[in-house]
């Protein structure tokens, strides 16, 4: 079991991937209204990245 600090860090961590993958997705949208595919696209598979951040975080939390 996680002590109390550590699933408090974990849980900001998460926080902190979340809003990285929604500023991503933001960043790309604005791209994509400026006919900028290429960056849009750049910018979107970081926030998929950071999705994927998120949900193992998310997971390990799960488990333990």
């Amino acid at each position: 079991m996680l002590s109390k600090t550590i699933l408090d860090k974990l849980n900001t961590q998460i926080n902190l991937e979340y809003y990285s993958a929604n500023l991503y997705l933001q960043m790309s949208s604005w791209c994509l209204s400026q006919s900028l595919e290429g960056c849009a696209f750049f910018l979107r598979q970081h926030s998929n990245e950071e999705k994927g951040h998120m949900q193992q975080l998310f997971d390990y939390v799960n488990e333990t």
